[in-house]
This record gives structure tokens, C-alpha cells and sequence, in this order.
């Protein structure tokens, strides 16, 4: 960032689409062995040109795309300010938006927040923003705590900092890293290392890859690698249950729902995730984008999916894939598809939980929304994820399960690998009606304008940001039952024997993100025949929306707040280039990306 500029009818088709990827595609992989460079570079190609073939392959019906991907941009108005006064207008309005997954405005004067920043999977915090963050609080009568992970650890901040050096030791292109969250993040097995050994002992060269042993002189950061996703939490409620003055608890960058479940017994004090780790968010928009408008955006989006009988996806990266709704899943994913900022845009989602109020949020209650289960089919193909990107990776669903795998490098691999997890095929999990593991489940839709792709992150080797960027989709497997029916926001009793009574345990989550950055989603209204664009190339159709244009207009020039302020800039899609090259080392391409973002030399910088 710099001064001047910063940063299903099946059928044949069908048929015919799985009997051509039964066989492994590439030459690579029929060879007796590879090399972990050509296990690296494998891919899966395609063409943009091909999507109306596709379309018929998979059996869609919908209308499809009617206007044309939208051209590159990022945000030209970010500054990098040189102290925290100059950061304060900014803040004054973070700690006022309750709108999002981190709305911190939800803090009432004579309340006490904490914050807990250094999360060795974020960014790396700020602490000039976060002294900003705490000033504004204390302006508007909430006391602030900010607290470190090294604080928790018992570290001290140059540990902290070699430690984390040691421990990441990863890039951007490394996308295997995304296979972790099987284990931990998102997939939460009660014995994460057990699994990793299984892993290694079927893949050697795979899970060192993946899981770099770090090369500590010190014992203690040899111990605490081998238990961090376990210690800080551990240590962050030991902290809590000295400190019960604290009011609201802001944690982690993501996955809110579980992210409450690990504060155990403090879980009703979460208030939300925390994106305001370094400047990239908070001399966004974001902060300042009016919440009221923001709800009526995700209010808009929501509104038809009550009465959906079908929903269709594409991307021009190759997703492909649609699914018949019946009307009591129609009315379950209605009633659980908000999550402020991240919408549940998949049924399966949707349900198995008790829902989030819109009125009260973060308050959940209500009637439990039973799982479910679409039979989807067709294609999800991807080039990023949470953790990083990857050579282009196609999922193949048929009837809501994984059936195959293409390309990925070596992230498409361990996927690959994972399908046959022991237990992941033929067991039941608690409260559902079919078996397996691999049925498609997450759809995080984000729903701010103003969000964009962080360049810094970049660097880091780390891409959560781009999953808050408006009209990204991101998507995930599992069989994951959020809640059972008697508790509500925990874990149900059989979640957690089925997952800990096991010689290989079992996740109890989701897990294996893929992002699609330009997708359409399409929902016909039942008895009526009538299709509705929820989001097209990207683009939530609800920021055009009359009632919400009228809305904005209080605030200035409706056509300004709505903007998109960053689409992504695709070779051969909508920016020059080739795709296929793109798609064979997507890290190289985002890494120039962000160096040309950093130095203000990008080219599309708007307005």
C-alpha cells in the first residue's frame, strides 16, 4: 500500500461427463513416479469457452449468465497513514458498524470488549490499528481490552514473531496447506495429529509438503507447534475464567459458529470474528458502509429462497452444478441462511442448527432447522481456497457426494487421498439420514462491496480476506451437524462421541474450501417457472434493487456506496492473458498481482 495509490435432470450428459473422468486424466499421474514438482504442477484444463457445453453436460435449465463478466478493479482511495490519529476517523466508524462479521457497534456504552489478535493463521496484527480500535471504543464510553495471542502463550512479542517465522514457512501457491483444515480449523477432529500420521504413513512426501516439520532450537516452540490449535483456545478460556468483567469477546478471522463452540461456556459472550488486523479493512469502506443497507443487501439476497424448487451455479473457471429443493427445505434454508456478512447459500448449511436472529444478532434460538442433504450434481472448479491457491482443481458431485477429483496439485491430491479416509464413506453421522463424509456443504456467500482482496496477505501466503469480498462464494465438504436439537450454539452430545470414540476419529466439521470469485446463482420459484438471479459474474443482483438504491440514497450517491470497489482481474476472462497459463500456477499471477497492488503500479485502480 503506498500514498499514492494502494494497494438436474439427469441424463446422458451427465452420464457422459463422470464415464469421461472415471480414468485419471493426466499424464502424470500415470507415471510409476512422480516427481513432487510434476506432483505440484498437475492440473485440470479447461477453457472459459467451453461453459455452454458444460452447462448441457450437467443438465442446468436455467437461463444462465444474460451480461458480461465485469472488468478488473481495486480500490484507488486507500491511504497508509503514518500514525494513529490519522487512523482515528477510520476507527471511530469500525467500532460504530454492526453490520458484518466483526460489528463491533453492537457494544453498548459501559461494556466491556475484548479483542484477541495474533492468531498464528491471521495476519499478522497492526498493533498501531489496534490502538486506534481501542481509542475509539473508549471514546464511545466501551472499555477495550486487546489481547495478544503471545500474551496467552506466555511469549513475549520477539518470540512470538520467530516462533511464527519458524512455523510458516509457506507461500501463496502452496495449496496443500488447505488440507490441514480436515484436521483442525474447520474440520475439528479431537485428534488431529493421529490423523496427519495416517496421512504420512499412506503419502510421506505429501504430508511433509504439507506439514513441514519446524526447526526449533528452543523445546518449548517444538511443544507448542505440536499443540497450537489446541493451546491457544485452551489458554484464551483460562483467561476468561479469571476475568468475568468482560462483556463481549471478538475472536479469529473466520467460522463464527465454531469459533463460539471453542470458547466453551464463554460461548454466549462471542460477539463475532475480527477483521481489522491491519490497515487493508480499516481504510476500506467497510467500516463506514451503512449497516442498514448492508441488512437490507443480505435481506434482498435471502428473500426468494423460501420458495425455491431448484438452484443452479456457474463460474467461469468451470463450476457447473444444480440441485432440486423440496418446500420444506426450501423453507429450513430460508429460515437458517443468515450469518451477517457470510450467508448460508447452500441448505446443508442452512440446517442443522439453531438460526441466527436478524433482529437480534448474534442471538440464535428459534426452532431447530433439521439437516439436510441436496442431491446436487455437476462440477465445482477452483484456483484459490482459504489457505492458498492451487493449479486448477475440478470436484466432481453426483447426488450431493465427491466422486472425483481433478488436478489441484498437490491440494487436489491429498483430497484425493482423504476419499478414502478410513470411516468417511460408510458411517452415519449423528442426525443425518444418508452416510459419508464428502457431500457438499458450505456455501459463504459475502455481502460488502467494499470488501476486496488484501495484497499484504499475499505476501504472507495467506487468502482469507478474498472470501469477505461480496459475491464471492466459497464452498466446502462435510457432513457437518452444527447443533443438535436440545442445546443450543454447541455441539451435540452425539457429534462429539461419534468423533471421539473412534480409533481414527472423524471430523465433526467442514472442511477443503474452494473459492469461486465470479459466480452466478440462479433459483427458479416454485409453481411459477420463474428464475431469480441472486448473483451474477459476482455481483449481487440486490445492490441494483430499487429499495435498497433508495436507502443508500440517504447517504450520498447511491451509485458511490453501491459500487463494487474491487472485481477480480481473471486472465483470459476478463483481463488479458491466457487462462490455461493462469491456471497452471495461480500463485506466480496473484503474487505479481499484489507486488503491482503494493508499488500502486496496477492498472486497475478505480474510480
Amino acid at each position: 500500500m503506498t500514498a499514492t495509490g494502494p494497494i438436474l435432470h439427469a441424463g446422458i450428459g451427465i452420464a457422459a461427463a463422470f464415464a469421461a473422468i472415471a480414468a485419471l486424466p493426466d499424464a502424470i499421474l500415470a507415471q510409476s513416479n512422480p516427481t513432487l514438482d510434476q506432483r505440484k504442477a498437475l492440473y485440470a484444463a479447461w477453457s472459459p469457452d467451453q461453459m455452454a457445453q458444460r452447462r448441457k453436460e450437467f443438465g442446468l435449465i436455467g437461463p444462465g449468465t444474460t451480461k458480461p463478466v465485469p472488468a478488473p478493479a481495486f480500490p484507488s482511495y486507500l491511504k497508509k497513514p503514518d500514525s494513529i490519529e490519522a487512523l482515528m476517523p477510520q476507527a471511530r466508524a469500525a467500532v460504530r458498524q454492526t453490520g458484518g462479521r466483526t460489528p463491533l457497534g453492537l457494544a453498548d456504552p459501559g461494556k466491556h470488549v475484548l479483542i484477541v489478535v495474533g492468531e498464528i493463521r491471521d495476519t499478522k496484527p497492526d498493533m498501531m490499528v489496534q490502538e486506534a480500535i481501542k481509542r475509539a471504543y473508549e471514546e464511545r464510553g466501551v472499555k477495550c481490552t486487546i489481547l495478544t495471542v503471545w500474551d496467552l502463550l506466555a511469549l513475549s512479542e520477539q518470540e512470538y514473531l520467530e516462533f511464527r517465522e519458524g512455523i510458516r514457512t509457506y507461500t501463496i501457491g502452496d495449496g496443500q496447506r488447505e488440507l490441514e483444515s480436515f484436521f483442525t480449523t474447520t474440520g475439528f477432529m479431537p485428534n488431529a495429529q493421529k490423523g496427519r500420521d495416517w496421512v504420512a504413513g499412506k503419502d510421506p512426501e505429501l504430508a511433509r509438503a504439507t506439514w513441514p516439520v519446524a526447526k526449533f532450537t528452543n523445546e518449548r516452540f517444538v511443544k507448542l507447534a505440536k499443540e497450537l490449535f489446541e493451546a491457544s483456545p485452551n489458554a484464551l478460556v483460562a483467561w476468561l475464567d479469571k476475568h468475568p468483567e468482560i462483556d463481549w469477546i471478538v475472536w479469529r478471522s473466520g467460522n463464527r459458529p465454531n469459533s463460539r463452540k471453542m470458547l466453551r461456556h464463554h460461548g454466549e459472550r462471542f460477539l463475532g470474528n475480527y477483521t481489522y488486523l491491519n490497515l487493508y479493512d480499516l481504510m476500506s469502506q467497510v467500516p463506514a458502509f451503512p449497516s442498514d443497507v448492508w441488512r437490507l443487501v443480505e435481506t434482498k439476497t435471502m428473500e426468494p429462497l423460501a420458495f425455491v424448487d431448484r438452484a443452479e451455479v456457474t463460474d467461469p473457471e468451470g463450476t457447473a452444478f444444480g440441485y432440486d429443493v423440496d418446500e420444506a427445505m426450501a423453507k429450513n434454508w430460508n429460515a437458517g441462511v443468515y450469518n451477517q456478512g457470510h450467508l448460508y447459500m447452500y441448505p446443508a448449511q442452512a440446517t442443522g442448527r439453531f438460526p441466527y436472529s436478524i433482529i437480534e444478532y448474534p442471538t440464535m434460538g428459534g426452532a431447530y432447522l433439521p439437516p439436510v442433504q441436496p442431491e446436487t450434481t455437476g462440477v465445482i472448479a477452483s484456483t484459490t481456497s482459504h489457505a492458498a491457491t492451487h493449479p486448477r482443481m475440478e470436484v466432481f458431485i453426483e447426488k450431493g457426494r465427491v466422486k472425483q477429483v481433478k488436478g489441484g496439485g498437490l491440494y487436489g491430491e491429498g483430497i484425493r487421498l482423504l476419499l478414502n479416509y478410513p470411516g468417511s464413506n460408510e458411517s452415519l453421522w449423528p442426525f443425518q439420514k444418508k452416510p459419508g463424509y464428502w457431500w457438499l456443504y458450505e456455501a459463504g456467500l459475502g455481502t460488502n462491496p467494499k470488501y476486496f482482496k488484501h495484497p499484504g496477505e499475499v505476501g504472507e501466503g495467506n487468502n482469507l480476506s478474498e472470501r469477505n469480498v461480496a459475491g464471492v462464494v466459497h464452498w466446502a465438504l462435510g457432513s457437518e451437524v452444527s447443533m443438535g436439537p436440545d442445546k443450543v450454539g454447541e455441539w451435540a452430545a452425539e457429534s462429539e462421541a461419534f468423533t471421539s470414540q473412534r480409533d481414527i476419529p472423524l471430523p465433526k466439521g467442514h472442511s477443503l474450501h474452494q473459492h469461486n470469485l465470479m459466480p452466478t446463482m440462479q433459483v427458479r420459484i416454485r409453481d411459477l417457472d420463474q428464475w431469480v438471479t441472486l448473483i451474477e459474474h459476482g455481483g449481487l443482483t440486490a445492490l441494483q434493487d430499487t429499495y435498497v438504491r433508495a436507502l443508500a440514497s440517504r447517504y450520498g450517491n447511491p451509485n458511490e456506496i453501491l459500487r463494487r470497489d474491487y472485481v477480480t482481474a481473471m486472465p483470459g476472462i476478463n483481463a488479458p492473458g491466457s487462462y490455461d497459463q493462469y491456471a497452471r500456477n495461480p500463485g506466480a499471477y496473484w503474487t505479481k498481482w499484489a507486488e503491482s497492488v503494493e508499488a500502486g503500479t496496477y492498472q486497475y485502480f478505480k474510480p
